[in-house]
């Protein structure tokens, strides 16, 4: 019993796709590209207080600069200035208080700002903080680079083919097995990119 043409192409389709994607699947599994990225994570912001201590040491300078004021004396058509202490200014930069905002370090293990707050010649006595600290994540990614595949063709001209390739990154070389319906076979040798 003689099979009719079409079965003969299809079981010759079916029969080379099948092999070709097998032979190409274990050419595609032996080589692999390992590709590292590094990235870094945010993490959870941290707020709190330090309690402030006492002081170490204190120590009164044996030079100074106090604020002055100037006043003008006149006695006897005779101009005198006189210094004297602003107590006034002193008592104002006493009771002020200064809020500064200093960051700490803001590098690859994260940002730190301290809020430290002076009042009467002291720091208060907790001193506000944030944090914000940074993760280092390495993701490691294997690549193929040599990427196998399978082809298929039909075309109106009454040709159908069986074929494949390999990819090596974004380029391809490509064969395929041809036969049209009357009889006649050839093949097709082709070259892709892939974008």
């Amino acid at each position: 019993m003689e099979y009719p043409i079409r079965f003969t192409l299809i079981a010759l389709f079916v029969a080379g796709f099948i092999t070709g994607g097998v032979v190409l699947f274990f050419v595609g599994r032996a080589r692999t590209e390992k590709v590292v990225t590094t990235e870094y994570v945010r993490g959870e912001t941290v707020r709190d207080t330090v309690r402030v201590p006492y002081p170490v040491r204190e120590e009164v300078p044996v030079y100074y600069s106090l604020p002055v004021r100037y006043d003008t004396v006149y006695i006897d058509n005779f101009i005198y200035v006189r210094e004297t202490v602003d107590t006034l200014a002193i008592i104002a930069e006493y009771i002020v208080e200064r809020t500064y905002e200093i960051d700490m370090f803001d590098n690859e293990n994260g940002k730190m700002t301290i809020w430290p707050v002076l009042q009467y010649n002291r720091l208060r006595v907790a001193v506000p903080f944030e944090f914000t600290p940074l993760q280092r994540v390495d993701r490691s990614l294997v690549v193929r680079t040599w990427v196998p595949f399978v082809a298929a063709s039909y075309s109106t001209f009454g040709t159908v083919g069986v074929g494949g390739g390999i990819f090596y990154h974004n380029i391809a070389g490509e064969y395929q097995y041809l036969r049209s319906f009357d009889g006649t076979d050839g093949h097709l040798i082709g070259l892709k990119y892939k974008f």
